[in-house]
């Protein structure tokens, strides 16, 4: 079914993960805090529990889980028999009753790990905000103990609060209700539960709201994820550096998706998704083209120089990932032409910065940003 956009609100999700790489580091300052002994917390076995929700459920349905779910409920025949039996006949009618998504964490509940983590966020963090000389976006950077309710609605310019867990789950759950043939008024209700550890380290959310008339809104979460567990010790390390850098880009980033979602006038949520996919992947690129450059330099200060080599393994791990695709284009880019100016031509112009990505010399891409730039991406 085609779903227009015109014809009631649309939601779309945008959730981001890491990107990385490397480069060659500075020597060590005598004063830096060394958090080194993280990694051998980060390389202890993962906990996969208690989970506590984080947030309320919401209504969701997702057709992949859902078919899942049926196929299930045909393959069971012991359960199937168990409700014939309690509903007295062999003929069954059922239906979903609904459907949810909820967002589960594990928290860290280990004092020694979970302040060790916290402290090294809030240095990277700062080493960040000072190297980049951007503002920063947190009032605070908090390791969560327990659940969590209920989320405080965005409401901006305030600040974002980062929560460290040590793992996320996404939990998918059905209800079915089953009912005899000739009798609609006793019910047996199934409920079916998928659980997901994706792998994903951290993420920070933007909704597009799409309204009547093609009226584009983005709405910004006020917080963002942090996981303190990984395959790669290293990719726990990144994710502070990276998730700040996505949050202090996306405005930016949102600007130009504006601008092209009012230019081409899509009327299906496909065309919607290509564009959000599309300058997700350009997001990803500076971001990854910035850590680059920014990573190694905290390794050195505040862990210890071998764990510089690692982050190959860290970058490789992307590449499967279409997300990615333009993220070794973008640290080329971004060792070209240096951090500092890359954030500029991006927070000026972001489809300049695209258009460099596909440039094929890089002098080229530094000369077309040297061009006056056009104000209309301007947030």
């Amino acid at each position: 079914m085609v779903r227009r956009l015109s014809l009631s609100p649309i939601w779309v999700s945008v959730l981001l993960v890491l990107g990385a790489t490397m480069l060659y580091a500075s020597n060590t300052p005598m004063d830096a805090p060394d958090y080194s002994r993280l990694l051998s917390f980060i390389e202890m076995q993962d906990l996969q529990g208690p989970l506590v929700a984080f947030g309320a459920a919401e209504k969701d349905f997702d057709r992949q889980l859902n078919r899942e779910n049926i196929a299930y409920l045909n393959h069971d025949k012991a359960l199937i028999q168990r409700i014939q039996s309690q509903l007295k006949g062999e003929v069954l009618k059922w239906q979903l009753s609904t459907s949810f998504k909820q967002l589960l964490v594990v928290p860290e509940n280990r004092d020694e790990y979970a302040q060790l983590f916290e402290q090294y966020c809030k240095t990277a963090v700062g080493y960040l905000i000072d190297r980049i000389h951007m503002p920063n976006p947190y009032n605070q950077i908090a390791t969560l103990k327990g659940p969590l309710p209920s989320i405080p609605a965005p409401q901006q310019p305030k600040g974002i609060t980062a929560y460290l867990v040590h793992n996320l789950v996404d939990e998918y759950i059905e209800e079915y209700l089953f009912f005899g043939q000739d009798d609609d008024q006793t019910k047996i209700k199934i409920k079916l539960s998928n659980r997901e550890f994706d792998g994903k380290i951290g993420c920070y959310t933007s909704r597009l709201k799409i309204g009547a008339n093609n009226h584009f809104e983005f709405i910004r979460e006020p917080y963002t994820l942090w996981q303190n567990s990984a395959e790669n010790p290293l990719n726990v390390l990144i994710v502070p550096i990276e998730e700040t850098l996505h949050i202090l880009m996306r405005p930016f980033t949102e600007a130009a998706m504006q601008v092209d979602l009012v230019q081409s006038k899509p009327d299906r949520l496909n065309e919607v998704q290509r564009i959000v996919d599309e300058w997700m992947a350009v997001e990803e690129a500076i971001v990854g083209g910035v850590v680059s450059q920014v990573m190694p330099d905290i390794l050195a200060r505040f862990v210890n120089q071998e764990s510089i080599g690692q982050l190959t393994d860290a970058l490789a791990q992307r590449e499967e990932h279409p997300q990615y695709r333009l993220l070794n284009q973008a640290i080329q880019v971004v060792i070209n032409m240096g951090v500092d100016e890359a954030l500029a031509v991006y927070r000026s112009n972001p489809k300049e910065f695209k258009h460099m990505l596909t440039q094929p010399d890089p002098t080229t891409a530094m000369e077309s940003a040297q061009r006056p730039q056009s104000s209309s991406l301007v947030n």
